[in-house]
């Protein structure tokens, strides 16, 4: 992955900076294109490079000094958006909603950002009614989580003994898989529990204080598939 080093950066935002002076005073577009050209290619290869956080900032200098350029506007246009579903798939969905309006500033009719903006405002409905209903769903979840990390530490650890004996052939190994394997059958089994009464919990909705009748038909918890 190619990645620009600090003094690169430095120089860069020297000669943005100096471009946005010249600009300022009307002394020199050539300067001021070939730095928008710079920037627009160092974020290109950034964005190619899967480094959105870069290719953002890049091209937000090259519209800083060309507010009009459209490969910048395309590109930064692309470069929020991809952040905007990494976030959200990463259940950072307040994040992902700044992007997105960000995005949509520059494309307003961008289908891919109306269609994530979408997807967004459906999630943090669903959030807030299962906040309501159930406040303590984000602990139970977490707990969850720890007993998949650690059961997924115990798969690795079977692994590991039939490496060994794969190596040394000394039969303690198998004997040690065989016995991890069988914790392990009863771990998986207490989280699928914990799962089906998470599940259940989630759907039916924790008890929660009285309402105004204005909210009283309000709807309730959307069903997990």
């Amino acid at each position: 992955m190619m990645r620009t080093s600090i003094f690169e950066r430095r120089a860069g935002a020297a000669l943005a900076a100096a471009a946005l002076m010249l600009a300022a005073t009307g002394c020199s577009n050539v300067l001021v294109d070939r730095i928008v050209d710079l920037r627009n290619a160092q974020a290109d290869a950034a964005l190619a490079n899967h480094n959105t956080a870069e290719a953002e900032n890049e091209y937000g200098l090259a519209l800083r000094l060309a507010p009009k350029n459209e490969h910048a506007r395309a590109g930064l246009v692309r470069a929020l958006y991809l952040r905007a579903q990494e976030n959200y798939a990463n259940g950072k969905i307040n994040d992902a909603a700044l992007e997105v309006q960000r995005g949509l500033t520059y494309a307003p009719k961008d289908a891919g950002l109306l269609d994530l903006a979408s997807a967004i405002d459906q999630a943090k409905i669903r959030r807030d009614v299962l906040v309501g209903n159930f406040p303590t769903y984000k602990a139970m979840g977490d707990s969850i989580s720890e007993l998949l990390s650690a059961n997924a530490m115990s798969s690795r650890d079977i692994q590991r003994e039939l490496h060994l004996f794969r190596t040394d052939y000394d039969v303690v190994h198998l004997r040690r898989a065989i016995e991890l394997s069988a914790l392990l059958e009863d771990e998986q089994h207490r989280v699928t529990q914990r799962l089906v009464a998470y599940k259940g919990q989630i759907e039916t909705g924790a008890p929660v204080e009285a309402r105004p009748s204005a909210q009283s038909e309000s709807p309730g918890l959307l069903p997990i598939p």
